[in-house]
């Protein structure tokens, strides 16, 4: 079966806040190495309520604490902050495959974005994140 990938758009969040329990160093210093995507809430409620019907409203999500979004740098050190922030709050075009998959209880959609695999070069990382891009629209372990 051939996926269709559709197009979105979301922000650029650098270190973002949870409040308790949130992602946080240990080691005391104040930058926290998370760079997500805010995605639109609503495609999350959307893409949850499409999870429930597939499942004959057996099985419902609960929202992730950040709303749904894409994790771009998850808790890795770049080598090259520099250039960290520079495009906070910035809006960047993203495709995903809206047919979600499940892991360990998380439910999410693939990701393609050429820029936010830049970003990841520009700061000295990687390209390609392990887990791959993916936008995460709930977890079904709540």
């Amino acid at each position: 079966m051939t996926s269709v990938w559709l197009p979105s758009t979301g922000t650029l969040r650098y270190s973002p806040q949870l409040g308790r329990g949130g992602h946080r160093r240990r080691d005391g210093g104040s930058t926290v190495w998370w760079l997500i995507v805010d995605c639109d809430p609503e495609l999350g409620r959307y893409l949850r309520h499409q999870y429930l019907l597939g499942h004959r409203r057996t099985r419902s999500l609960q929202a992730p604490l950040w709303g749904p979004h894409i994790s771009v740098v998850r808790g890795e050190t770049p080598p090259r902050p520099a250039t960290w922030k520079r495009l906070d709050g910035a809006t960047v075009g993203f495709d995903y495959d809206p047919q979600v998959r499940e892991a360990q209880g998380y439910v999410w959609c693939p990701v393609r974005c050429p820029a936010l695999l830049g970003l990841r070069e520009e700061l000295g990382l990687p390209r390609e994140p392990q887990p791959a891009l993916h936008l995460t629209i709930g977890n079904a372990n709540g």
